[in-house]
């Protein structure tokens, strides 16, 4: 095997087991041993132990000295953190945004947030998130700042697991669709300190909401 085919063999065990644990098929707080997930991705132990390795960085598993590994199981605490680094990373990111951002990739943003108020509108929630992830994705891009962009990208699988577990409460989506014109807006003005506050204001609603879903869930 050349070194590039280990590379996207590695790759795409990643990519299936973070599904899994995403998607909630391996639970939270769920046992990972090489062996058994070898045998269940048809895959070598070499490629799955890289992908563990890849998915604690993610948060999504955390590693058990002489135990193996499991599906991280996150506390109330263990969010707020999570949220709290975001937030500081968003008030990097976004001033980049303002500075660089283009008028077609503004226009480029329009459409995906027509594509994500279409998938709230239709009720589609896992459509809804999986759209809010290319707006959010496109938009950082615009930064030009790919180490800060990095750092919310690997806490995106950690989110989408956390939302497909517990949901989204009354309104949240509704508001999202509103925040994200709001931000559209002031990205059009070229406003710095208006776009920042307004990414950093949901993202601590987001924040606020899941906690009330852990609560009201007992998760």
């Amino acid at each position: 095997m050349t070194k590039s085919s280990a590379v996207t063999n590695e790759d795409a065990v990643t990519a299936r087991l973070r599904r899994l644990i995403v998607d909630g098929a391996l639970a939270p707080g769920a046992k990972l041993t090489v062996s058994a997930l070898a045998a269940r991705l048809g895959a070598g132990a070499t490629p799955v132990r890289a992908a563990l390795k890849l998915l604690e960085g993610e948060g999504l598993v955390e590693a058990l000295p002489y135990r193996g590994a499991r599906v991280r199981a996150l506390a109330t605490e263990d969010i707020r953190n999570i949220y709290r680094l975001r937030a500081a990373v968003l008030g990097v990111l976004v001033p980049d945004v303002v500075r660089h951002v283009s008028n077609a990739e503004l226009d480029a943003l329009d459409a995906l947030e027509a594509q994500f108020e279409a998938a709230v509108e239709a009720g589609d929630g896992a459509g809804a998130m999986a759209v809010n992830q290319a707006f959010h994705r496109a938009l950082f891009a615009t930064a030009r700042n790919p180490d800060a962009a990095a750092v919310m990208e690997r806490s995106w699988a950690l989110v989408e697991a956390l939302r497909l577990r517990l949901g989204f409460g009354p309104g949240r989506l509704a508001r999202s669709v509103e925040s994200h014109r709001a931000l559209l807006a002031a990205l059009r003005a070229r406003d710095a300190v208006r776009a920042t506050a307004l990414v950093i204001a949901s993202s601590d609603a987001a924040m606020v909401d899941l906690l009330a879903r852990a609560a009201a869930t007992g998760a």
